[in-house]
């Protein structure tokens, strides 16, 4: 069985959250997909920020920059790894931040590196379902499995009629139905944030998901490795 794919968490291997430092850190422990928060400033720049401390969406770029705030851009970030085979996961925190990403992605010219979590109605609507990875409920892991079983028939029916390129969800939410499901939509079936443990690992890469988000990237290519001695990872 192929292994999944590894999304370095930003912050990955000890570093900085959504910084350049925490982006090659991932690359280099062999993540093929990197995740970063986007928020956008009051004149549409794209940075890399989880929180809206200072709040960001009310000041120009340069008014954040005088604040304190020196965010990595987003159009540093894709024009730095353009040329390099890793993809990111642009995790929108507000529709704004939707808006501006498109326009960084168009500019660098970066459509085929990049996949959209968090704030994507925008996305879809602009034209580019494909790369949007819908975000599900947080309380999937709640639900007895009958139920389970009827969300995941329609939550995959309304994702494949939209057509989204997949699932996002907390890795607590996931079961083998849902993933079973997806896949017969053509979806695939992303998963975060899985804390280090090879025997959830393992469990994960049994059910078929298609990609994990992690912070210990390096421990995790190591247990790839030992599950499949040629891993696609």
């Amino acid at each position: 069985m192929q292994n999944p794919k590894l999304i370095a968490h930003t912050g990955c291997e000890s570093t900085s959250y959504n910084s350049l430092a925490s982006c090659e850190a991932g690359v280099k422990a062999g993540a093929p997909i990197i995740e970063v928060d986007v928020r956008a400033t009051k004149d549409n720049v794209a940075v890399l920020l989880h929180d809206d401390q200072p709040p960001v969406s009310r000041l120009n770029y340069e008014q954040l920059l005088g604040t304190g705030e020196e965010p990595e851009t987003l159009n540093r970030i894709l024009t730095r790894f353009s040329q390099l085979p890793v993809a990111f996961n642009l995790d929108l925190k507000t529709e704004q931040a939707a808006q501006a990403a498109i326009a960084e992605v168009t500019a660098t010219s970066t459509w085929s590196k990049v996949w959209f979590t968090g704030a994507t109605r925008l996305i879809a609507e602009s034209g580019y379902p494909g790369h949007v990875i819908w975000n599900l409920p947080d309380k999937l892991s709640e639900l007895d499995e009958a139920t389970y079983r009827e969300q995941a028939v329609e939550l995959c029916r309304r994702a494949a009629e939209s057509k989204f390129g997949g699932l996002n969800l907390q890795y607590e939410g996931c079961r083998p139905h849902l993933v079973q499901q997806a896949h017969l939509h053509g979806l695939q079936v992303w998963i975060y944030t899985l804390p280090y443990d090879q025997e959830l690992f393992y469990a994960y890469v049994n059910m078929g998901v298609d990609a994990i988000t992690v912070y210990e990237v390096t421990k995790y290519v190591h247990a790839g490795r030992d599950k499949n001695p040629c891993p696609t990872i």
